[in-house]
């Protein structure tokens, strides 16, 4: 047996969907879905990677291309720019990342050929994060996870499941409150949601780090809503941890934190598909 991955375009309720598939190949019995949920990347090399982990694992990963319109990336979005503005933003403050000034005072340093595409590739990667895309987010997944349950042959009837880092955290933990037959959410140190709670009814666990303390700080608030509606909730809480230390491609990663995380999303994953 050996892992097939590839790009598909799947069916949505208002547009297609680009999405990377991965799973052991041939199996014949059906097996439960992990969504593998983006962070501000795209689903770039490292998020490719950890969808054939969980395919190693015995799950069939759907990875939505969150950034796509209809199927296709815009040009300014392109895997080749994507790489370029990552590498440009790991060379400057966190800090700077968002204060408009500061990215285009660094954008300025960079050789003028550059300073064009980079600046629009810049532009049009933080306007994903507006808030008002979240709800056009959170439609692919619901998409994703009815094509997965009722459609697709190697997932058909089966639990599907989420598991999101940063962007993709936040994303995973709202599915949640808006999917009644959502499984069990994992979220990579991201956002919890502020609204809609009582709906949740699968399980939540939630890996965040020590250092990075405006999300983390958000959790006993999340935490005693998520009690106080009777919704299991689990947070782990790595105490040296920075922001992203689970993705291997970025300076932040912490290979013993990231090894402990992935087991516990192995055990949680195994609890909620076969009960």
């Amino acid at each position: 047996m050996s892992i097939q991955s590839e790009w598909q375009s799947l069916k949505g309720t208002n547009e297609k969907i680009r999405a990377y598939i991965s799973s052991i190949e041939p199996v014949n019995e059906p097996r439960p879905t992990v969504l593998v949920i983006q962070e501000i990347w795209g689903v770039d090399a490292h998020i490719q990677d950890v969808a054939q982990r969980f395919a190693v694992a015995g799950y069939v990963a759907i990875a939505p291309d969150l950034f796509a319109d209809n199927g296709v990336r815009s040009e300014e979005l392109s895997e080749e720019r994507m790489v370029e503005a990552k590498s440009f933003l790991h060379s400057i403050p966190h800090t700077s990342w968002f204060n408009s000034s500061d990215r285009e005072s660094a954008i300025l340093q960079q050789p003028s050929e550059k300073q064009e595409t980079l600046r629009t590739t810049l532009t049009t990667l933080f306007g994903m994060l507006d808030p008002r895309k979240s709800e056009r987010f959170i439609r692919i997944l619901k998409d994703s996870a009815e094509y997965a349950r009722n459609s697709f042959e190697k997932t058909k009837g089966m639990p599907v499941t989420s598991v999101g880092f940063c962007l993709g955290g936040a994303l995973s933990a709202a599915l949640a409150t808006q999917d009644p037959k959502h499984a069990g959410s994992i979220v990579f140190y991201g956002r919890p949601p502020q609204q809609n709670i009582a709906n949740i009814e699968c399980p939540v666990l939630g890996f965040y780090g020590g250092e990075d303390k405006n999300i983390t700080n958000l959790i006993p608030v999340f935490e005693a809503e998520m009690k106080k509606h009777g919704k299991s909730f689990e947070a782990i809480i790595y105490p040296n941890a920075q922001h992203a230390y689970y993705n291997d491609t970025n300076p932040t990663y912490n290979s013993l934190y990231a090894r402990d995380a992935f087991a516990r999303t192995l055990t949680f994953l195994n609890r909620v598909t076969t009960t």
